[in-house]
């Protein structure tokens, strides 16, 4: 089955192909490979929301079957934030380091305890049958009080999972695939796609 993966984030696409591929059911497309470069407004108040409306948006642009992702850091004394903002938290002029360091920053007077944040990762599929296809995915953990490793992305330099001291930046990408949010939902995905025997 030929899909789209509808996102241009390089971390992101790395960790859909590093799953999906081992499961050989999959011929898989990025918005590269289609050469599509037209954005999508993401205009929902939740992480289902904006999947819903990517993956739409590029299922009837591509003619295809299409997963989108929509995944963010919900940090608990932040109330919630950066959230749905994630990957534009503190304005779109920002990088990924820059985020790290305002979310650092925000944080400063924050004891160890009381630091406790979660990745989550929700997955729409459009284009599989003749509703939208959902999965969550959680990782549960804690928010360093400084950057560790160059590995990974995003916010991964200073979040460590549960019972765990180094982040995930610190991590191997087959090592951190064991235990993130995203193959999570992907891997629920995958098992509603089988057991509708919609693959």
């Amino acid at each position: 089955m030929k899909i789209l993966i509808a996102t241009t984030n390089i971390g992101k696409i790395k960790e859909f192909q590093e799953i999906l591929n081992k499961k050989k059911i999959f011929e898989i497309f990025t918005l590269n490979d289609l050469n599509i470069s037209v954005d999508v407004e993401e205009t929902g108040n939740t992480f289902e929301e904006n999947a819903e409306i990517k993956a739409t948006f590029y299922s009837k642009l591509s003619k295809m079957p299409t997963i989108s992702e929509d995944s963010g850091l919900v940090i608990d004394s932040l109330n919630g934030e950066p959230g749905i903002y994630s990957a534009r938290y503190g304005g779109e002029n920002l990088n990924d380091n820059d985020r790290v360091e305002l979310v650092l920053k925000k944080m400063t007077k924050i004891h160890k305890e009381e630091r406790s944040a979660r990745f989550i990762s929700v997955i729409c599929g459009v284009g599989f049958g003749s509703r939208a296809l959902f999965s969550r995915g959680e990782l549960e953990g804690f928010i360093s009080s400084s950057k560790q490793g160059n590995k990974g992305f995003g916010y991964d330099p200073i979040f460590s999972p549960i019972g765990d001291n180094a982040t995930l930046a610190t991590k191997e990408i087959d090592e951190k695939n064991k235990i993130s949010h995203r193959r999570k939902s992907i891997e629920i995905f995958l098992n509603k796609l089988i057991k509708d025997k919609i693959v």
